[in-house]
């Protein structure tokens, strides 16, 4: 009737008839090496210590037991602990996390509406082969494959440096500016570069960089009626939004695989006006958001 052999009848009735139930018992396998009170030592100490490997945390536990690495981890991996690249962020002293938090405080009443006046600015060096991790499916051994190699050049190879910046209505301007920016230079960029886009009621933001705070750029910005955003707290990439843009047009210019700085440059302007308004809509939006994280995190880097 069920078009089952006889021999699968019986152990379906014969289980049925012992437990209850149909399910298959459970099967014994190979006994664990450590118990379970090892294994919670083990991630008390990878917890304590995230930095340590697999051989490290074995080795401070004292177990003496007599397993291989593997099972190390997947013991760690069980207690919910990965081996993952750490994030790299900027080291801060206390005098930076205090003008992170001052900072953060007095803007924290900025409505949308203040910050759509807020232009943003930077400089970002792009480079005509990506120094950037790559990511490659392989077989065993094939490491050293020349097709699954990660090609790079000494010092890093041919660059282009550019200065870019934004506004709450999606328009923006980036201009190629030269490797070492002076203050003269870099106030030809922003003559260029804000033409259109700064009027009466914007406020300019730009970094601590020094030819941002020499003296003849302040006068400059003075000459030309340009609302200054004057505290801008050091080493803060997580709160500059144009940070985001810089990683995507990164990201959607190395697909171009240019061979010259010159199609490099091409390839910069036209990814720069493709990336869509929508997402610097939504890049404005989460500056409400930086700032309350940062003010939760008391003035430690944030996950932007």
């Amino acid at each position: 009737m069920l078009n089952v052999c006889q021999s699968s009848i019986s152990h379906v009735w014969k289980t049925f008839c012992e437990t209850g139930e149909i399910k298959d018992k459970p099967k014994s396998g190979r006994p664990r090496k450590a118990s379970s009170k090892d294994t919670r030592l083990l991630c008390r100490i990878s917890t304590a210590n995230p930095h340590f490997t697999a051989k490290q945390v074995y080795a401070e536990s004292n177990l003496g037991l007599d397993v291989t690495m593997r099972t190390i981890r997947s013991y760690l991996n069980q207690g919910g602990l990965f081996g993952r690249i750490a994030a790299r962020k900027q080291l801060l002293n206390k005098g930076h996390i205090r003008k992170r938090i001052l900072w953060c405080k007095q803007y924290s009443a900025f409505s949308d509406a203040d910050w759509k006046k807020v232009i943003f600015s930077d400089e970002s060096k792009v480079e005509l082969v990506s120094s950037r991790r790559c990511y490659v499916r392989r077989r065993t051994g094939q490491r050293y494959k020349l097709i699954n190699q990660c090609k790079t050049l000494r010092f890093g190879g041919s660059s282009i440096m550019v200065w870019g910046c934004l506004k709450g209505d999606g328009s923006r301007k980036l201009i190629r500016c030269p490797h070492r920016l002076d203050s003269s230079a870099y106030q030809r960029v922003l003559q260029e570069g804000l033409s259109g886009l700064h009027d009466e009621e914007s406020i300019f933001m730009q970094d601590g960089a020094p030819c941002h705070r020499s003296k003849s750029t302040q006068m400059y910005l003075d000459r030309q009626n340009i609302c200054l955003m004057v505290d801008w707290p050091p080493l803060s990439p997580d709160l500059n939004i144009i940070e985001n843009v810089w990683s995507i047009l990164k990201a959607n210019v190395y697909k171009h695989n240019c061979k010259t700085l010159d199609s490099l440059w091409d390839a910069l302007q036209k990814e720069w006006y493709l990336i869509p308004n929508d997402l610097i809509f939504t890049l404005y939006k989460s500056i409400p958001t930086r700032i309350k994280e940062v003010l939760k995190n008391k003035g430690q880097p944030i996950n932007y």
